[in-house]
């Protein structure tokens, strides 16, 4: 709300002005307006009046306490300090609002301001606060906030535009008689115009004058005519002229020849695209070229012309990829001649894959850009690029006719490490980067002219597409080219009266000071060291400081980022802490990257500067960094942390994790080292996935998170995977024991901590061969299977435990025991079973395995029959137990007599569950085929009668579904049945009606051979009505509360009980009580042997030890009686068959107590 309206006019020489409250206010925003403005559409008659259009205002607040209800009942108010919190604010002209964050703790009554004004207009916006904030006496939920991101502006969303250099076209037209945009792109980028044509009145309009047919020119001249753009209006006659100049002034001995020409390629690039083919189609660049004339100035003059796709082409010859293999081979050839060569190589590679991605759907899109990414490193590149890419119909086309972008543009694609990138999101991709380049050729344009209106939108433009993911990381790479660096910094000094580009500037380069390869750029380094003091408009001192401090690292170079990295003691780990480590490990992954033998020279400048153990070093700072993300994370309240140190820690961890991957090889490691390491990568990984699985963070967030998580497995698999014997054992052993040990110690959530460790195991092992086996714990299992190969024979172990847990628990799941352990019981013996059948299923690499150790352990068959009969008689089932049976009665693996008849059983008890969907011919035919194979002695009939009694009930329900065929396997498994019955028998579960309707419906299905079967089964069996529970199909989820997961998980507290009688055989000495010497004397006041007690002696000298150890009489023999019916107020017996701790549940819940 609207707090004060006000105009301010400073007073006297002191330039101060003050605004009162009536009561304690919490300011939010002040609004200030430009001379001539209505603020107010009620009130037309108030006219704003700000004099000057800019200046800097300073503003003071007196910071008033708020004091807690919680103190306010029955206490003196406490004394208000007369504080003021100062602040400035730049104003830089127009209607401008400022945003004042108070807090909670604070108000105000008295605003102050002083500066060189005049007169300003401002309101203040914000609301009033009682003294005494209201006491939280209850607790009320509140939903969680959904962060709702804003689109970006179909304007300014260049990725789905079909013409993505329209906006640079709008822009510079805000600048009057403003040269075309491919005319921008030359001369800021390519050309670079001399200062002195810069004052021309024909400037920017000078072009090349090659209208001249008598001109006779040299390769010196040719050079120096194509410093200016050729005009596009030139007749092809006129290009075709010059080139045959060109070619006839080269000189087979003129040894700068080779130079000379491959300066005007380069500058030709950029030119007339006719110009450019017929150069290339006129020079007979074999005579120019050769293993002498290939000096660091010539190469590198070619790697920028090859950016232009014709010329790149040309060269990509037998005769010239062998002219530059035989100069890389040279002893002689210097190193940056050799980087240029690989990059010039490369670039010929890298041309081919762009141009087709722009149309192929399944091209190396991540490549790609990182041809884009290494293009908008360097100046001339970029420019050449760029010119080509807006000037050349067919590229252009080729860029407008593929998918369109229907979601945000991806992020930084250089950088992706994933392989599903769409054809679509690669096109956004280079439209958005092309869309950026052209707005900086703008931006670079309405500086250098200057035009304040443009450069202000542009660079406004530019500090918006800062805050979008996607556009960010292009903005940011663009940024770092030399021209647009020197920019910045230009408007970043002497920004009094303050400006808006100044604040803009500012701005776009804080969003800068935190990506670590900004500081490679020595040209950035420059910019942040060239700020004096107490000269920045937006910036603060004290982050000016810290950057500097974090800059001049980076300008130290290795050597200072080593001693950086190796510090210890360094203090908390804040913002400027772990912006200076990672501008240390961008300097020294930079060396090890670019250098030739950069990893030695990064271990030789440690020991110059006496730092050992650099690579011990970093794993205790990844493990500290580890800790700090894990505090975030934990059960109790976070410590308050900066804005952004999250995103800042994942990065740094991604880096951290990175730089071991590369300093590994040189590393004496030791155990404990990679068992610190493990642990490390356990906090980063685990932090990084409840990131990952949270829907509150940043999208930025998200995607340090990403990169954290691939670098937690690339280190394992690194350090896994090494072949070194430095170790007693190898590191993979320590990897895997390591973190195998985590398992056992439980932090936070067991399912997640289950979870996570799995899938950091999964990094560790072999891919499989086999995707159907779609749950973790299978996975895992067959992974470990397929490592160890039979040679531990951890397959075999691994069932036996399965079938051991499977029969231990399978007392548990029926009536008898409480409702929470009895569920839990049932759900951990169906997962056994579900791991069962997938290792035995005939799709699994491990069927042969499970089958053959099935058939040789001892007792598995009844152990199998016995959960079986156990879900059955608890009434329970569920599709995992179906294809159990069915494994069992296709693979007669277990012959058990126990395990036919439960198979036959559960085939039976899955047609009454309609869950199920059972077939009922298959189901009734296995059955059949089942109980054949037990002996006549060993049926169990009376159980059969009761399973086919509920069965048919079951079955008469849904008689319309029926098909004759399943009404002919029904009367053919009874007629079975009943050649076994001695006599006639009770059917349980059928009424008589039931029984009736049943018989009526195989009459009607009857066959001549099903006749006699109808007979027989209506002659021996009689309906038998009783009362059942139906078969409900055990969930795959548990709701189970807090409270009875605790007393789940908490061992039960033992029946109190009488001591075990001792032997009744005793020794003679044994019944001889002796006293300890110190009991002859029990009190100071004997005197000869008469024992005297005074006061309280008798009590004292009976608390001591000594008097304790006699007895007048032998411990107790007789048996106590407790009553079981009446318990302890404190411990409560069990009453349960089974004590529940005896029994250990199967993953996630054997839980360590």
């Amino acid at each position: 709300m609207l707090l004060q309206w006000c105009n301010l006019t400073p007073y006297g020489t002191s330039k101060l002005a003050a605004v009162r409250f009536a009561s304690p206010c919490r300011v939010q925003s002040v609004r200030i307006f430009p001379t001539g403005t209505r603020p107010f559409a009620a009130a037309p008659d108030i006219i704003a009046r700000t004099e000057p259009e800019a200046f800097f205002m300073d503003v003071y607040f007196n910071a008033h306490p708020l004091q807690p209800g919680s103190q306010a009942d029955g206490k003196p108010k406490l004394k208000v300090p007369n504080a003021l919190i100062p602040t400035v604010i730049p104003y830089a002209g127009g209607q401008a609002e400022f945003a004042v964050n108070m807090g909670a703790d604070f108000a105000t009554r008295l605003m102050i301001v002083r500066g060189d004004f005049e007169t300003v207009s401002m309101a203040i916006y914000g609301e009033p606060v009682s003294e005494v904030s209201p006491a939280i006496t209850s607790y009320e939920a509140r939903q969680l906030p959904v962060v709702e991101y804003t689109p970006l502006s179909p304007a300014l969303d260049l990725a789905r535009s079909s013409d993505p250099t329209h906006l640079a076209r709008q822009l510079l037209s805000l600048i009057p008689d403003a040269p075309s945009l491919n005319l921008v792109i030359r001369l800021m980028f390519c050309l670079k115009p001399p200062n002195d044509d810069w004052d021309l009145p024909e400037f920017p309009h000078l072009y090349s004058d090659l209208h001249e047919e008598d001109m006779d020119i040299d390769l010196d001249s040719a050079f120096r005519c194509l410093g200016r753009p050729v005009a596009d209006e030139v007749s092809p006659e006129a290009l075709m002229r010059f080139a045959e100049k060109v070619a006839d002034a080269i000189s087979p001995t003129d040894s700068t020849r080779s130079y000379f020409i491959a300066g005007i390629l380069c500058r030709s690039a950029s030119q007339h695209r006719q110009l450019v083919r017929m150069l290339v189609q006129t020079i007979d660049l074999e005579r120019v070229f050769d293993t002498s004339s290939l000096d660091e100035d010539t190469v590198f003059s070619l790697l920028d012309a090859s950016t232009n796709p014709d010329i790149a082409k040309l060269l990509d010859n037998d005769w010239f990829r062998s002219t530059l293999d035989s100069v890389y081979s040279l002893p002689a050839t210097e190193p940056e001649v050799k980087k240029g060569i690989r990059r010039l190589a490369s670039r010929f590679r890298d041309w081919q894959l762009f141009e087709d991605t722009l149309s192929n759907p399944n091209g190396n899109f991540v490549a790609a850009a990182r041809f884009l990414k290494d293009i908008g490193s360097e100046e001339k590149s970029f420019g050449i690029w760029l010119s080509c890419m807006t000037t050349y119909e067919d590229i252009f086309a080729s860029l407008q006719g593929g998918p369109t972008l229907d979601h945000n543009v991806p992020g930084a694609l250089w950088d992706s490490e994933s392989t599903d990138v769409s054809h679509a999101d690669y096109l956004g991709f280079v439209k958005a980067f092309i869309g950026v380049a052209c707005v900086l050729a703008v931006y670079a344009w309405s500086d250098s002219l200057p035009n304040v209106n443009c450069r202000e939108r542009t660079l406004g433009v530019l500090r918006l597409w800062q805050d979008v993911p996607g556009y960010r990381e292009i903005v940011n790479h663009l940024l770092l080219l030399r021209q647009m660096t020197f920019r910045l910094e230009c408007m970043t000094m002497d920004n009094d009266p303050p400006a808006m580009s100044g604040i803009h500037a500012e701005n776009i380069i804080l969003s800068l000071v935190n990506e670590p390869r900004c500081y490679l750029s020595p040209h950035f380094v420059k910019c942040i060291r060239s700020w004096q003091p107490f000269t920045l408009t937006y910036i603060s001192e004290d982050e000016r400081i810290s950057l500097e401090s974090a800059a001049a690292v980076a300008e130290d170079g290795l050597s200072s980022a080593i001693e950086e990295l190796a510090r210890s003691n360094s203090g908390p780990l804040n913002m400027d802490r772990v912006r200076v480590l990672r501008i240390a490990i961008a300097v020294i992954q930079h060396h090890i990257d670019e250098e030739g033998a950069g990893d030695l020279e990064v271990l030789q400048t440690g020991w110059k500067e006496n730092v050992y153990g650099l690579f011990f070093r970093t794993v205790d700072l990844a493990f500290e960094v580890g800790q700090e993300l894990r505090a975030q994370f934990a059960l109790s309240v976070p410590p308050s942390v900066e804005k952004g140190l999250l995103e800042q820690f994942l990065l740094l961890s991604d880096q951290i994790l990175r730089l071991l991957g590369y300093l590994e090889p040189f590393a004496v490691t030791t155990t404990r080292t990679i068992r610190r390491l493990v642990d490390a990568v356990y906090l980063i990984f685990t932090s990084t996935d409840m990131v990952l699985r949270d829907l509150s963070y940043s999208p930025s967030v998200y995607a340090a998170a990403r990169r954290a998580k691939q670098a937690c497995s690339h280190v394992l698999q690194v350090f896994s995977a090494s072949s070194t014997t430095d170790l007693a054992k190898t590191r993979s052993a320590v990897v895997l024991r390591a973190l195998l040990q985590r398992s056992q110690t439980l932090d936070d959530d067991p399912h997640q901590q289950t979870r996570q460790i799995c899938e950091l195991l999964t990094c560790l092992l072999p891919t499989p061969s086999d995707s159907s086996e779609s749950t973790s714990k299978c996975e895992l299992v067959s992974l470990l299977i397929t490592l160890d190969n039979g040679v531990l024979d951890f397959g075999q172990w691994f069932i036996s435990q399965e079938l051991k847990h499977m029969s231990d628990l399978s007392r548990f799941v029926m009536e008898g025991q409480t409702e929470h352990v009895r569920l839990m019981s049932q759900q951990v013996v169906d997962r056994h079973i579900q791991t069962i059948v997938r290792l035995m299923s005939p799709s699994s690499e491990h069927a042969t395995l499970c089958v053959s150790t099935l058939s040789a352990i001892p007792g598995a068959g009844l152990a199998i029959a016995d959960t079986i009969t156990a879900l059955l008689s608890a009434h329970v089932y569920s599709e995992s137990l179906l294809r159990l049976a069915c494994l069992l009665s296709t693979n007669p693996v277990l012959a058990d007599t126990s395990v036919q008849l439960a198979v036959a059983l559960t085939f039976i008890r899955g047609v009454s569950v309609p869950q199920i969907h059972s077939d009922v011919v298959e189901a009734f035919e296995r059955a059949q085929a089942a109980l054949s194979a037990v002996d006549d002695v060993d049926l169990d009939l009376d159980r059969l009668l009761w399973e086919f009694g509920h069965c048919l009930s079951t079955v008469v329900e849904r008689m319309d579904d029926l098909q004759p065929s399943d009404l002919r396997a029904i009367l053919s498994t009874l007629s079975w049945l009943c050649e076994k019955l001695p006599g006639p028998s009770d059917l349980p579960g059928v009424s008589r009606d039931e029984w009736d309707k049943l018989c009526n419906a195989f009459g009607d299905k009857a066959t001549p051979e099903t006749d006699g079967f109808l007979n027989t089964v209506k002659g021996k069996l009689t309906p038998l009505p009783d009362s059942f529970s139906p078969t409900t199909v055990i969930p795959q989820t548990a709701c189970i509360s807090v409270r009875d997961l605790e007393t789940l998980l908490e061992p039960s507290a033992p029946v109190p009980s009488t001591p075990k009688r001792k032997s009744q055989v005793q020794d003679v000495l044994g019944l001889v009580a002796l006293s300890p010497p110190t009991a002859l004397l029990r009190s100071p006041a004997i005197s000869g042997l008469t024992k005297m007690y005074t006061k309280n002696d008798f009590r004292e000298l009976r608390q001591t030890p000594s008097a304790r150890q006699n007895t007048s009489r032998l411990p107790s023999m007789h048996v106590d009686e407790f009553q079981l019916s009446t318990s302890s107020p404190i411990i409560e017996p069990s009453v349960i068959g089974h004590p529940v701790e005896m029994i250990p549940l199967g993953p996630p819940f054997n839980l360590p107590q």
